[in-house]
């Protein structure tokens, strides 16, 4: 589905088409056998009652993750999806501080497609539990004691859960100058790896 009039400047290397084709679907693939056709569900994204493509190719092809409709489907349908999302991001979140003002920032991150792109299941639990393993690995890096035995199994067992989480991210184009920072896959998994080879071995 093209959500942009014209052609744009994002360029993409043929790996990362590679990558984009093998792991994310069009929209009209999204629709088939559903009842919405595109056209229903392109309205509803740009009323950000549902999340934008994770990723837009030049010719403005949006690109989608699979379970697209895994969480409107459980919330019942578009009406009762904010309400089913801050409900289950409050328990996943408990009773922290930050649990509400996390919970909009992720509901807006979840509109704008970001976490279609870097979460294999994208649920308000994986948001929240991404978020966890974040603030703790950047704790565990910025503050190693690699001879500690509970920090090391503490590192290895953040950064394993981590990449089950974390989809791999287009080898390039996520990667380049444009973006703001890396991605946390290599931010703090492959940071760690590297740093600390003999704790994953």
């Amino acid at each position: 589905m093209r959500y942009v009039p014209e052609m744009t400047d994002t360029t993409f290397t043929e790996a990362d088409l590679a990558y984009l084709t093998a792991t994310f679907v069009t929209l009209e693939d999204l629709c088939a056998g559903r009842a919405e056709s595109p056209a229903d569900i392109a309205a509803l994204i740009e009323q950000r009652r549902l999340p934008q493509p994770s990723y837009v190719l030049g010719d403005g092809t949006g690109l989608f993750p699979p379970d697209y409709f895994r969480l409107v489907d459980q919330a019942g349908g578009v009406d009762a999806l904010p309400g089913h999302f801050a409900a289950r991001h409050r328990q996943a979140t408990f009773a922290r501080d930050a649990a509400a003002r996390e919970l909009e920032e992720d509901w807006q991150a979840y509109l704008d497609g970001i976490y279609g792109i870097c979460l294999r299941e994208v649920t308000p639990e994986a948001m929240v539990r991404k978020t966890t393993l974040v603030s703790s690995l950047s704790e565990l890096l910025m503050l190693p004691r690699p001879a500690s035995a509970e920090w090391r199994r503490a590192l290895r067992e953040r950064v394993e859960e981590l990449d089950g989480l974390e989809r791999d991210f287009a080898p390039d184009h996520d990667r380049t100058e444009a973006q703001e920072r890396l991605p946390t896959r290599d931010l703090l998994i492959g940071a760690a790896r590297e740093r600390y080879p003999n704790v994953f071995a």
